[in-house]
């Protein structure tokens, strides 16, 4: 009888230590996938409006080649310019310009390697309505019931942020007057190229500025900028060697986002995953669908 009670005993703990066991391997497999494969987050901002929205949980793939991504896909990425930080704030913006890519931004797009990128019609533009045209525009507004965003004004009228699509239904429902007082603000033109690993990169006016923090980054105390030229260990030099690739991103919320215009390039080591899917939001009609 003793021995007996010593085997259910036994198998007792035996079945114990299983469980714990099993239970230590999941807790170990599921972190393990978190930190590096897929992952939750919260959208926290609107930066990339009409995409995602403030408050939508997103899936990111965080697996080693979802941080090379795609052009247009959707990026998580931390700032280069934050360093030391035990708690980096979270990005999220749209891959434009690829590695060794020569970046136009125009009036109609973003112009890669020759080949126009249009505005998404997500992308939030800067526009003006006159003082005569005001009345019937806002009527239009809230016959379609569009947003009214950042309104500010000027002396001759007002501004107003819209996206490409918003725009389009305004001018469909504007009379010719309303049309003639409805401007879009005007992009000021630049082109970059877009640094590549181990790739000799020409240094311009225009690049320094971009590649600025970069540069830092990965040389420190050995740059000097001045007079709009780069000196490394005291020598001026017109050409630069990066160690990573690099990425130039947008937000589609262009105004109120931080991004690479603000940031510079995004380095490889930077970015977290891409945007996956959205598993909640409060448009269910979004839910469990691609981002793009």
């Amino acid at each position: 009888m003793d021995e007996n009670r010593k085997d259910i005993r036994k198998n007792k703990l035996l079945n114990h230590i299983r469980t714990l066991l099993y239970l230590v391997i999941l807790t170990a497999f599921v972190w393990m996938v978190r930190f590096f494969c897929f992952q939750s987050y919260r959208v926290s901002t609107d930066s990339m409006e009409r995409t995602l929205h403030a408050g939508d949980f997103i899936v990111v793939n965080k697996l080693p080649l979802a941080n090379t991504p795609s052009r247009n896909q959707v990026v998580l990425f931390t700032s280069p310019l934050l360093k030391d930080s035990l708690t980096k704030p979270l990005f999220l913006s749209r891959c434009i310009g690829m590695p060794g890519d020569t970046i136009q931004v125009t009036e109609d797009g973003y112009i890669a390697n020759g080949a126009l990128i249009p505005y998404s019609p997500r992308t939030i533009s800067t526009y003006y309505i006159t003082h005569a045209t005001r009345n019937e525009f806002f009527q239009a507004l809230r016959k379609l019931d569009i947003p009214v965003r950042n309104q500010q004004s000027n002396p001759d009228g007002f501004s107003i942020h819209l996206t490409g699509f918003e725009e389009f239904q305004l001018r469909e429902e504007l009379s010719s007057f309303g049309n003639e007082g409805f401007t879009k603000e005007k992009r000021i033109p630049y082109s970059l190229v877009v640094p590549r690993k181990n790739y000799a990169y020409r240094l311009d006016e225009t690049a320094l500025i971009a590649c600025k923090e970069a540069i830092l980054a990965q040389v420190g105390d050995k740059a000097r900028f001045r007079d709009g030229k780069l000196f490394l260990d005291g020598k001026e030099t017109h050409f630069f060697f990066f160690q990573q690739d690099y990425y130039w991103v947008l937000s589609d919320n262009i105004h109120e986002a931080i991004d690479s215009r603000h940031l510079g390039f995004i380095p490889t080591q930077n970015i977290i995953g891409t945007a996956s899917f959205r598993w909640y939001s409060k448009d269910k009609k979004q839910v469990f669908k691609p981002i793009n």
